[in-house]
């Protein structure tokens, strides 16, 4: 232990040196480079500033414009109509970029920045006019630049061209303007902040201004530079137990030296709620979610080396295998002909653009995924020498419990699940063995068969696993499956222990896990006694299991038959040949209790047709109808919905209803707040700003930064929608920490848990689903969680506004009991 220790401590400084090395090279990057603004530090340099300099710039062109003489007079006539907000965000970008703040790069001449930041806004002005007069052209050449992430230059480069063939001159400032503009924003600046100097260089012709920044500038950014790296701490998993959270670690964590900032079990939490936090803790009113924590935090795994080798030979032949990242692009359906002509603000015109922004975040997002994939494989290598390795946790402000280490981690993705396992294997015994096969079958993508056809779905499959695991890469059929990765790992299990004799005998160290039939609207169900609700999510007594989503895909294919409208023949058709199917459907459902929109739903099953003409369903319609298609599908889901979920609606609108009366109210505390069923206290705030969008053109992309000044009035409409998915969030988290504080009280020391995902070996599994279900029950059994809101809201309420309460939500007729008795609960 002792040897295990000092490794840790190396491991912890490394972690630190890391945080440090890639911080700093960042940065100098972007000095080197001139766009240090668009780093980390230069973003969070310009929000500090942006305020006092927007203020300085509209006071400086009140005065200039009002008959003061001199150069700046000229350079307010250039700017006089121009957005404040604007001219600083331009300005601070040139000075940020071009004056040494970081690191002392080339120096910066007075005359060349003054051009520079005054060319962007000159730019910029361009842009803006050329947008007023050819708005669809400017908007088709913006999304096909962010699409094909040019840089700055380039997108300057062919918009002169495009200027010239619209006979528009690019160039109206001369440069003596530019300098002239420069100026006067740089001596707005320097009047403002005192952060920059000018100084001279050289004497005769070779004399020359140059820009310096103040020593007062220096120092600040040093210190907002060592703060900024604190927040972007590396947290690597650690090869001891990590401290268990008690009294005396609240605000430090679980690392094991100096090294690693210090972090509370409730992150970024007020210092108001950690003495309250405190109090709880001491007199051990949340003493079984402390011990939940540990348990997870203290469960030992291991990298399955094996798998590991498998999923890095597939990533660097980009062979499609589930969520693991490749390197492809995708292109968004061209808009249909219905939109033409119609009003920018017109929903279906919104919805299109909401679409096709996805489309490019995707694309950008997936060079950001495939580093990940390569972070958690090279992390993955590194502590697989460890014969156990142990993933700190800490809370969100709703309870809901989150690995420190990034990248590799029980939370990851498929790809990542699959190269972790748990340090130490357990017999299987004949249930584990039975569990097992039910795994397998999860993982291949059978886990809508009843469990007993599962099981023998594996015992059917064995060749197929034995036949994986002597050659994954020349068997490339667990690529296909749901989860591939874990899939693969169940190969290499499943044809071990069937190797022996009596497979039952065979030491497993995979977790199997249970997953919730969409938790949140089992929590709704639960707390409303929705007997209807509780029947889809297998809440009653039942051998077969129910399927919210393919419940909603069949009232949505009704809808689809018997729709009336003329006009939709041709879409209704072809949605019958396409197919509405549970896929289509999952995710809509999945976010409805938690505050899920029409639009979110529009976005959720355009994705979900995208997968299917992934997988080789035919073409429904022509291209340039496939946005008409599936905008229709989101229409008859976004109908479909209510008429399964029932109950659910009812209790979010009474949560909506309660939080905002508490924002009307404006409390001394700024907060609404309640308690979970095991008493850690949730609190939340939504704060009023006064904020408004600067949109610039040619900024590397098109970017919208907000100026915001928090306000210290809470925001009823924002209270409003956001209760409801936080408050489900905080039962379902309760729900897991009341889990495996009982699991551990029955003797069970590892776990694996993604909020409505719980797994164990195998060979716990009988005994872990009956303590799920048993948790459940005896959570709502024992709490009115409405009631107890509502208790702790009504303080919080101003009494002129009490009569506005509504009266609590009608309870349904479900017996809770009838969850013991079905085996789909959780599965």
């Amino acid at each position: 232990m002792t040897d295990l220790y000092q490794t840790e401590i190396v491991l912890e400084e490394e972690a630190r040196g890391l945080t440090i090395q890639r911080f700093h090279k960042d940065h100098l990057k972007g000095t080197l480079e001139e766009t240090f603004s668009e780093t980390f530090l230069g973003s969070h340099l310009i929000g500090n500033y942006l305020l006092p300099y927007t203020q300085g710039i509209s006071e400086w062109l009140k005065a200039s414009n009002s008959g003061k003489a001199g150069r700046r007079s000229r350079a307010a006539v250039l700017i006089e109509h121009v957005d404040p907000a604007l001219l600083a965000f331009l300005m601070l970008k040139a000075i940020l970029n071009k004056v040494g703040v970081y690191h002392e790069g080339k120096p910066c001449s007075f005359t060349g920045l003054t051009i520079y930041g005054g060319g962007l806004i000159h730019d910029e002005l361009r842009l803006r006019e050329f947008d007023a007069e050819h708005t669809k052209l400017s908007r088709r050449i913006h999304a096909d630049f962010n699409s094909r992430e040019l840089t700055r230059e380039k997108r300057e480069e062919y918009m002169q061209k495009t200027f010239a063939k619209h006979d528009m001159e690019w160039s109206i400032w001369s440069k003596t303007e530019m300098v002239q503009v420069g100026t006067a924003l740089l001596d707005v600046f320097r009047a403002v902040t005192g952060d920059i100097e000018v100084i001279t260089e050289g004497s005769g012709k070779a004399k020359r201004d140059i820009i310096q920044p103040s020593l007062g500038l220096l120092q600040a950014v040093e210190m907002t530079s060592d703060h900024c790296e604190a927040m972007f701490t590396t947290y690597f998993p650690t090869v001891i137990p990590p401290k268990p959270w008690s009294s005396e670690t609240l605000e430090t964590g679980g690392y094991h030296s100096h090294h690693v900032t210090p972090y509370p079990l409730v992150k970024a939490s007020k210092k108001a709620y950690r003495s309250i936090l405190k109090g709880r803790v001491a007199d051990g009113s949340v003493d079984r979610v402390l011990r939940s924590i540990n348990g997870l935090q203290e469960t030992k795994w291991a990298v399955n080396v094996r798998a590991l080798d498998a999923i890095e030979a597939i990533y660097a032949r980009n062979i499609p295998c589930g969520k693991l990242p490749r390197a492809d692009r995708k292109v968004p359906d061209p808009a249909p002909m219905s939109l033409e002509g119609l009003d920018v603000d017109h929903p279906d015109v919104k919805a299109y653009r909401v679409y096709c922004f996805g489309i490019h975040e995707n694309n950008r997002r997936i060079i950001g995924k495939r580093v990940m994939a390569q972070r958690a494989f090279h992390l993955a290598r590194k502590f697989s020498q460890f014969d156990a390795i142990y993933f700190p946790h800490d809370l969100d402000s709703r309870g809901r419990a989150y690995p420190k280490p990034s990248g590799l981690n029980p939370q990851g993705p498929d790809y990542v699940k699959g190269i972790l396992h748990f340090a130490e294997g357990k017999t299987l015994g004949q249930l584990g063995l039975y569990w097992l096969g039910v795994h397998g079958a999860n993982c291949f993508g059978q886990d809508k068969l009843p469990l007993d056809e599962r099981s023998q779905w594996a015992r059917d499959n064995t060749q197929l696993a034995q036949s994986v695991a002597r050659n994954p890469l020349q068997d490339l059929s667990w690529t296909r499956c749901d989860n591939p990765v874990q899939f693969l790992a169940w190969c290499f299990e499943w044809a071990e222990a069937h190797s022996l004799k009596d497979p039952s005998t065979y030491r497993s160290r995979l977790h199997v896990d249970l997953d919730a039939t969409c938790s949140g609207l089992q929590h709704f169900s639960a707390m409303l006694r929705d007997k209807v609700g509780g029947y889809h999510v297998n809440m009653v007594p039942n051998d077969v299991r129910q399927d919210v989503y393919g419940a909603v895909a069949k009232v949505a294919l009704e809808l689809i038959q018997n729709d009336p409208d003329e006009e939709k023949v041709a879409l209704a058709k072809a949605w019958l040949d396409f197919g509405m199917t549970r896929s289509t459907t999952k995710r809509s459902v999945m976010v409805k209790p938690y505050a899920g929109t029409r639009m979110s739903c529009t976005g959720y099953v355009s994705e979900a047709v995208e997968d299917a003409l992934k997988e080789g369903v035919a073409l429904p319609v022509p291209r340039d109808m496939m946005w008409e298609f599936k905008m229709y599908g989101a229409d008859k889901v976004w109908k479909a919905i209510p008429k399964v979920v029932v109950a659910a609606d009812g209790a979010m609108q009474w949560l909506m209803t309660v939080s905002r009366l508490v924002g009307r109210s404006q409390p001394r505390e700024r907060r609404i707040e309640w308690n979970t069923p095991l008493g850690l206290p949730v609190h939340q705030y939504k704060f009023d700003t006064r904020s408004r969008r600067i949109e610039t053109f040619f900024d590397g992309a098109r970017v919208q930064p907000r100026i915001t000044e928090d306000l210290d009035t809470l925001d009823p409409r924002q209270m409003a929608t956001s209760v409801a998915p936080s408050f489900v969030h905080s039962l379902d988290a309760c729900h897991l920490q009341a889990t495996i504080s009982a699991a551990m009280d029955a003797g069970l020391e590892h776990f694996a848990a993604v909020h409505d995902s719980f797994g164990v070996h195998a060979c716990d599994v009988e005994q872990f689903t009956r303590i799920i279900r048993e948790a459940f029950v005896q959570m709502y059994e024992e709490h009115d969680v409405l009631a107890e809101f509502l208790e702790t809201a009504m303080p919080l309420i101003a009494a002129d506004l009490r009569e506005e309460i509504p009266a609590l939500p009608a309870r349904g007729s479900l017996d809770l009991r009838g969850i013991l008795e079905n085996q789909f609960f959780f599965s």
